[in-house]
């Protein structure tokens, strides 16, 4: 109940008071910890809430949090006008640092047994929405009216990085997105519908003449950790790879599937029957696989696949000759056999350059190739 002799200021002080809100002279005593509040009267945040120093909350920013939940923002983020962060019923909302969130409006919402976690140096813009189980890791985007529910953003480096190939995962469009994983240095577009699993692409697609600054990339044993990039490495690649070997088919590409054929291989690696390798770039992704199959009598096949993206820059030659290094020294091999398309010219030249010799053609499958052979 108001008095007669309250001012309005007292008045607006009791009202947020009352609801566990500061008042406008606590949040501008946020400045004595390098929080900046452009606007007290405009701006609301909950004592519970956990802020770092130098943030800037710009007029209209609302960051709520209850008795039961959790919400601390890091250090040096910047909050635009129209930003609504809110954790409820033992919600959780965590904000790294540098990031900024909410130019053009974004709402970030957790409820019951919900918990968001933002890294460093994301970017949401332009009528984000957050809620859901959902993880942005640093340097990841979300740009646009896209309503983002319970998705996984791979961290990376942030948007201003020259190397696409380096940056956190992006969505961006408008429209609905479920469940969707987009690893770092990709980006799924959206366009009025709903996302489920939908295929990402590479930043690099829209960034084709961007600098290639990853360190070189590491030749790796297949194990059981690898799954998921492989199987993101395959789906990516499926049109690509359908040129030039086989396609493996729907049921290969289900979560099922694959996660069956990767025990599979792993079972084969284990009994000495092949050997299978992933070449990762330096920012941890799956660009190649090299692997030797069908080991007998002291000789295995060869065969390799490498990302359309990072083709043509010598990778294959290099995780090949490696991969023949390994046969020698480290699997007791002698000689490695390899079959190529007739009309793969890129394929049949790198196995020359490899030191692989033509033995003559033969069926595979039904079709003609050329079989080639290399001493080791």
């Amino acid at each position: 109940m108001t008095t007669p002799d309250e001012s309005v200021h007292a008045r607006l002080d009791r009202l947020r008071r009352d609801r566990g809100l500061l008042t406008p002279a606590e949040l501008l005593d946020l400045a004595e910890h390098g929080v900046t509040v452009l606007d007290p009267f405009s701006v609301i945040v909950s004592r519970r809430v956990k802020i770092g120093p130098d943030n800037v909350l710009h007029p209209g920013v609302v960051v709520e949090c209850d008795e039961r939940s959790r919400c601390a923002i890091g250090p040096g983020n910047v909050l635009y006008g129209g930003t609504r962060i809110s954790a409820t019923d033992g919600g959780s909302i965590t904000v790294g640092a540098r990031s900024l969130i909410g130019d053009g409006g974004t709402r970030i919402v957790a409820g019951a047994h919900e918990s968001i976690d933002i890294g460093d140096e994301v970017r949401l813009m332009d009528g984000v929405e957050v809620t859901g189980d959902s993880l942005l890791g640093s340097g990841s985007q979300i740009l646009g009216r896209i309503s983002a529910h319970s998705v996984e953003l791979g961290a990376g480096r942030p948007h201003t990085f020259p190397d696409p190939d380096g940056r956190g995962g992006v969505i961006k469009g408008y429209g609905r997105a479920t469940g969707a994983l987009v690893r770092s240095g990709d980006v799924l577009w959206n366009i009025g519908h709903e996302i489920g699993h939908t295929t990402t692409e590479r930043q690099r697609v829209y960034h084709p003449e961007a600098p290639r600054l990853a360190p070189e990339p590491s030749l790796e044993r297949l194990t059981a950790e690898h799954a998921g990039a492989v199987l993101a490495f395959e789906q990516e690649n499926r049109d690509f790879f359908r040129y030039s070997v086989p396609d493996r088919g729907d049921e290969y590409f289900t979560p099922d599937g694959f996660a069956e054929r990767h025990r599979a291989l792993l079972a084969e690696q284990a009994d000495g029957r092949c050997h299978f390798h992933v070449l990762v770039n330096g920012w941890g992704r799956i660009v190649g696989r090299v692997n030797l199959v069908d080991i007998a009598g002291g000789s295995a096949e060869i065969g390799y696949r490498i990302a359309e993206a990072d083709s043509q820059q010598g990778l294959g030659r290099a995780a090949v000759e490696e991969v023949c290094r390994l046969a020698a020294g480290s699997y007791g091999l002698s000689g490695l056999t390899a079959v190529s398309a007739l009309n793969n010219e890129a394929s049949r030249a790198l196995l020359a350059r490899t030191g692989f010799t033509e033995v003559g053609e033969r069926r595979v499958d039904g079709e003609t190739v050329m079989a080639y052979r290399r001493a080791l």
